[in-house]
């Protein structure tokens, strides 16, 4: 039986020179990963916290081309929880609960800045739709598949 708490958690960490070093978004009721808990380290590990907020959602898909769309959605859902919770840390968006990412915990150790926060689906969601990438507004640069 599915769980009705829907909210789910990021955690990232940044070295001493703002650069992703590691990160795990996961559901907050299970702790399993969302997809594949850091299905983007390869792609995002060493960049920095300027780069990842200066890109959007197309710059991405262009760096990234995904077919599947199940895939993109994923990529974009997990690229979009580490913008929000950057864009709390350097001030861009509050961090409230009402907020996409709502701060839960920043801290500071061993070279590592360790940020925790829990991102509201449904606004993340909506983000993803408003990109284009979803299809449904009809910004995407890929055909559409119509079933009859």
């Amino acid at each position: 039986m599915p769980c009705s708490d829907v909210t789910e958690i990021i955690h990232v960490e940044l070295d001493a020179e703002d650069r992703l070093k590691d990160y795990y978004f996961s559901k907050r009721s299970c702790g399993q990963g969302v997809g594949a808990g850091n299905l983007l380290m390869d792609q995002l590990r060493g960049w920095s916290m300027d780069r990842i907020l200066a890109c959007d959602a197309e710059q991405f898909l262009t760096e990234f081309p995904i077919e599947d769309e199940l895939m993109e959605f994923l990529n974009l859902k997990h690229f979009f929880a580490i913008q929000s919770v950057l864009e709390v840390l350097t001030g861009k968006e509050p961090g409230g609960k009402n907020d996409p990412c709502a701060a839960a915990e920043i801290s500071y150790g061993d070279d590592t800045l360790i940020i925790d926060g829990q991102i509201e689906v449904d606004l993340v969601t909506e983000k993803i739709k408003a990109c284009g990438s979803c299809k449904s507004c009809g910004k995407s640069k890929k055909p559409r598949i119509v079933f009859n």
